[in-house]
């Protein structure tokens, strides 16, 4: 079994960047959902409230964070204190609280006019962590793992195949069997050790067309229904935590499972 593919989304909700590589950090891939975008009642903004952020590309350069949006300029966002307030906003993540500091009112600007929104952008406080998990601002875990053969195995029953970006993955492993991945309790790609954290429970914004930035039908949610529930859901795809941060993972490291 092999990487195949690594996904960093800096930005919660925003499309993402694939990667040749990435440093694995006790937080998850370096970069990844450092950022968040928040309404002015401090409540995230994701592709559930507004789907054409998935069409919003999110890099990180050496020195600023930039966002292509369709049709617009690009929002560059300094990564120094040129590009923050001192402003810090307390932030729910699905019942995890954090801390994050707001971006300088221009930033907010762009961002409210891209989206129709009236929003900010907030960088994580790296330091002030409000739950015992240390993770950025994802859901339930910092790496979210998905095999090749397990999206073979839903497309065969849907009328429609779907591509793995509706599913967001950190990290898709080539090689195995359909929904392996599941049954890893710690797995080692390259040189790092993750263990599991839980299944990845999946919402609606697996209904958005990625591409097109719109709701587009039922499925798979609909399918997957059909042959992976799970507790309170539907599950596809396996959040991991690094044991062993500090060290790179990179496209085609080979990936084994370990007790």
């Amino acid at each position: 079994m092999h990487v195949s593919a690594i996904h960093v989304y800096p930005i919660k909700s925003l499309r993402g960047s694939s990667v040749q590589q990435a440093l694995v950090c006790a937080q998850g891939l370096e970069h990844d959902r450092r950022w968040m975008l928040v309404n002015q009642a401090a409540q995230m903004i994701t592709q559930r409230e507004c789907t054409t952020l998935a069409t919003f590309t999110a890099t990180v350069e050496s020195d600023v964070l930039r966002v292509n949006v369709p049709g617009r300029d690009d929002i560059v966002v300094p990564l120094d204190a040129g590009g923050w307030t001192d402003r810090e906003v307390k932030v729910d993540v699905w019942g995890h609280g954090y801390v994050g500091v707001a971006a300088a009112d221009s930033i907010n600007t762009a961002f409210s006019e891209a989206t129709g929104i009236e929003c900010r952008l907030l960088s994580i406080r790296a330091d002030v962590f409000r739950t015992k998990r240390d993770v950025a601002f994802h859901d339930d875990g910092p790496i979210l793992m998905i095999g090749e053969s397990s999206l073979e195995a839903l497309n065969a029953r849907l009328d429609v195949p779907l591509p793995m970006n509706r599913f967001r993955p950190s990290i898709v492993v080539s090689g195995a069997e359909a929904f392996e991945e599941d049954t890893w309790a710690r797995v080692r790609i390259g040189e790092v050790t993750l263990r599991a954290v839980k299944p990845c429970l999946r919402c609606v914004i697996t209904t958005v067309d990625q591409a097109a930035g719109l709701f587009a039908g039922p499925e798979p949610l609909r399918t997957l229904a059909t042959f992976r529930r799970k507790d309170e859901g539907v599950a596809f795809g396996q959040y991991y935590r690094p044991e062993s941060p500090g060290v790179a993972i990179r496209v085609s490291d080979e990936v084994s499972a370990i007790a």
